[in-house]
This record gives structure tokens, sequence and C-alpha cells, in this order.
């Protein structure tokens, strides 16, 4: 009979193909190495202005500082295995010190004990995690009133673990407020409440919603999110149960089974090597030999692992043995699973980098930590502008197509020379800029290229005139003589 509730793993293939895409999302969305997020001002002009890019700059290599002295890269680890194999995943980010800055703190939340409520716009607005404590590790972590009588707690068991429910939630009678204010007037509140007595521990405030729940994918209507995992639940199921199958059958085909009569035996069947089996007869055990074919199993199972890590995108990630890649190979095949995982890489975009990216913005700027802001850019808006490996690879086709067009135009040139009239050579080449993921310091700002352009058409005017003072000069030269000649022609 098939086992289909089998709790043992005895194939991989899932566990390994869900890591892999799981570092991979890490590394091409969030390095850990390199810089993956730029700022920008939504008024184009200022992103050319030297003091708003000098202060813009200043802001976004602090805030990636703060995030690389922290623990996000572990807990963003830990977030991305979540999605891939559970679809849903829960993140905290708060302060290490509400009074002075020490840097921030991440923590990934277990799936099994949090549970959250999100609002009519998508964003969550309250989440409720269940924590256990020790009687020991509740008394250092509160201030426990000393006539606390704890329902269900075994006094006499330095070990029993007594549960508390910490909820996070808005206020829907606080604004958002901009200065420092106490924690209970904040907008988003928090509470450490005992579970058995409902006896509350704690109360506090954050000034941002410190909680992201990140979801693969889902469908209208839905709460959680579903994950390749899921979608492969049948396939890694089926495959386990026929992996352990296979595996017992080889067992009894190295080791078979015997057949023997009732009485053909005398004492125990001894398998060991050089062992001795006493028998009332030389043909009354024989081994039973089960079909060991396993041509069909084998190809099942290859069929399977197949389908398993193509759900995982592992066909798209890794290279061919042979024969090799060459790059364009390579960038089309990147490309593809890109448009392929679109929609969960718009979803990681809202549900997590967004609010990580403004909620780290604001912990700095509320502390201090980012530099002061120059007068005439207060009230201005700021954009996050993505540049990891996997948002750079989504723009490489609009790249191509424009660098595709230029060449065009380059080639009509030659029939057609007034075709040059039509590309802002400029704007396109900071266009490019963009879709190739280069750093703004590394083009000249606007002025900067005029004066250039200033200087080298001086430069081009002061040449022709000193190569018409020359032409004039090496003229009145002839001319001189010419006529000297004629007068020596002229004597004779």
């Amino acid at each position: 009979s098939v086992e289909w509730k089998r709790t043992q793993i005895y194939d991989s293939t899932a566990i390994v193909a869900c890591n892999l895409l799981a570092s991979q999302m890490h590394g091409n969305l969030t390095s850990p190495v390199v810089k993956w997020f730029a700022l920008r001002f939504r008024t184009h002009e200022l992103n050319t202005n030297p003091t708003a890019k000098k202060w813009l700059e200043d802001a976004e290599e602090r805030l990636w500082q703060v995030l690389n002295e922290s623990d996000f890269n572990n807990t963003a680890a830990e977030m991305y295995k979540d999605i891939c194999s559970f679809g849903t995943a829960m993140l905290m980010e708060e302060l290490r010190d509400d009074v002075q800055w020490e840097g921030i703190d991440f923590t990934a939340l277990p799936i099994m004990d949090t549970y959250f409520e999100m609002g009519p716009d998508g964003v969550p607005y309250s989440i409720y995690r269940r924590l256990r404590y020790t009687r020991l590790e509740l008394e250092d972590r509160f201030d426990l009133p000393e006539d606390l009588v704890i329902e269900g707690a075994e006094e006499s068991s330095v070990d029993a673990k007594i549960e508390v429910l910490f909820c996070v939630y808005k206020r829907r009678d606080k604004k958002k407020v901009n200065g420092i204010v106490p924690p209970e007037e904040r907008p988003v509140g928090y509470k450490y409440i005992l579970l058995n007595g409902s006896v509350q521990l704690e109360e506090g405030g954050y000034y941002e919603f410190p909680g992201m729940v990140v979801r693969w994918d889902k469908v209208a209507g839905a709460k959680w999110g579903a994950s390749p995992a899921m979608d492969l639940l049948s396939d890694i199921k089926q495959l386990n149960e026929l992996v352990a199958q296979t595996s017992e059958a080889r067992a009894k085909a190295i080791d078979p089974p015997y057949l023997t009569t009732e009485r053909g035996i005398i004492g125990d069947l001894d398998l060991r090597p050089g062992g001795v089996t006493v028998v009332t007869d030389m043909d009354m055990i024989d081994p039973l030999i089960p079909a060991s074919d396993f041509v069909q199993a084998d190809t099942e199972r290859e069929r399977l692992q197949e389908a398993i890590r193509s759900g995982f995108f592992i066909d798209k990630l890794e290279f061919k043995e042979s024969p090799a890649m060459t790059a364009t190979e390579v960038n089309m095949r990147y490309e593809r699973m890109l448009r392929m995982m679109s929609p969960t890489l718009g979803r990681l975009q809202s549900d997590f980098l967004d609010p990580l990216i403004e909620n780290t913005f604001m912990l700095m700027m509320r502390q201090g930590q980012l530099p002061e802001l120059p007068g005439d850019l207060s009230g201005v808006d700021l954009d996050i502008e993505y540049i990891g490996p996997m948002p750079r690879a989504q723009k490489a086709e609009a790249a191509m197509g424009l660098e595709n067009w230029l060449i065009a135009i380059g080639n009509m040139a030659e029939v057609f020379p007034e075709i040059l009239d039509i590309p802002d050579i400029d704007e396109c080449a900071r266009s490019l800029q963009d879709m190739r993921g280069v750093p703004g310091r590394c083009a000249n700002p606007p002025e900067i290229v005029e004066a250039i352009r200033q200087q080298r058409a001086e430069q081009q005017q002061a040449m022709q005139a000193a190569q018409l003072m020359q032409e004039a000069g090496a003229g009145m030269q002839a001319a001189g003589e010419g006529a000297q000649a004629l007068g020596t022609v002229a004597e004779a």
C-alpha cells in the first residue's frame, strides 16, 4: 500500500532547489556585497543640483551602512527561504534603543506562531506572535507584579514554558508625528499579554509600523501567500514516496527474504558472513527473489526531479555542463527567468523593499543619523530606485532597445545625415546610464558638460582663427615673392 503520510524525507531535490532559489533571490535582489538601491528626487531637476545631489548620496550611503551593520542580511536569508517554501514571511524592524542611537534590529517571525490582519489597502495593520518564556526568562524580560499568579504554570519546573502574546497594532485615534513623543502617543502601539489570565505585561509604541508581511504570490481575496513548494507539493510527495518504495525494493534485491516450510529451519536463520543455518532438508530454504527491474522507477524519479527543479526555476539559473553557454545565451536565459518571476518581484517590492527602505529612512531621520536637510529641500518627495542585478536585468531589454535604435540611426545617417537631428543624445545617454545601473557620480552634471563644451568650442574657434591667420600670412608671403620675381624679370 502507498503511505502518503510518510514523514521521513527520502529525496532532497525539493529542499536543495528551494535553498538555491532563496539564495539566488537574496544575492540578486538584496545583495549583501553590492548596493541594491538608490534614492532619487521626484523632481528631475533636483537630481542634477550639486547641493541636493551631495545630500542624497550622503543619505544613501549612510542608509546602506546601517543595513549592513545590522542583522538584516541574516534575517533576509531566512525570509527568502520562508516565501520560497511557505509562501508567506513576516519580519520586524525595531530600534535597538529608543532613547539613543544604537542601530536597528531585524527579526524573522516564525509562521507557525504568527498571525496578521490586513487593511483594505492591502497593508498590514496588526501582527500577533506567540512567545514562550520560562519563569526566569519572564522575570528577566518584564517587570512583573510581586503578587502575579501565572495560571497553569508548573512552579516546580524551571523549564516550564509560559505563553505570552505579543501584538502590534495601529492606533486609530493617533496621527503620524514628526517629533519625539511618549510611547502612548505614537501612532503604532504594542502590548505583551500573558496568554493565561490575559494579564498585560508591557505596553509601548512605535512611530512607524515595524512589521512587514511578504508573500511570494497570492490570488485575489487571499491573505496568505502561495509558494513554488506549494504548487509542487503533489510532485514532491509523489517523488518522496517513489524513492522510499524504490529504496525498500533495492534493499530486498540486495538482501532478499527467504522462503521455507514451517519446520524447514532448526533454530534461527543466520545471515551473517560465514553463518550456519541448520535445516531439515537441503532444499527446504530458498531466497525469494523480488522484482529487480528499476528502469521504470528511475525514469519516473528523474521526471519528477526535473519537474521540481523546473518549478523552482533551477533550470533557468544553472549553467549547462556541455557545451558551455555563450554570454548571449546566459543573458537570454536570465532575462527569461526574470520575466517569468516579474509578478513575484513586483510583490516583493511592495511588500518588502519599499517598507524596508522607507521605515529605515524615517528611523534614521528621527534619530538624527542622516545629514541635515538643506532648507530649500524641505518637503520634497523622494523615490526609491532598485539597482540590484535582478532590477537591472529587467531594464536590460529597454536598454537594448535604446542601443539598437541609436545604432539604426547611425546606419541611416550615412545616407540621410539629417536624421541625426532626431535623437537627443544627452537624454539618451543619461537614460542608458540609469537602465544599466551606472552610479550617478560617474557622469558629469549638465552644467559641467555645458562648460566643457563651451571651452571646447572656444578652443576650436581659436584654432580656426590661428589657422586662418596662418593661411593669410602664407598668402601674403606668396604674393610678395611673386611681386619680387616679377620685378626681377622686368629689369632683365
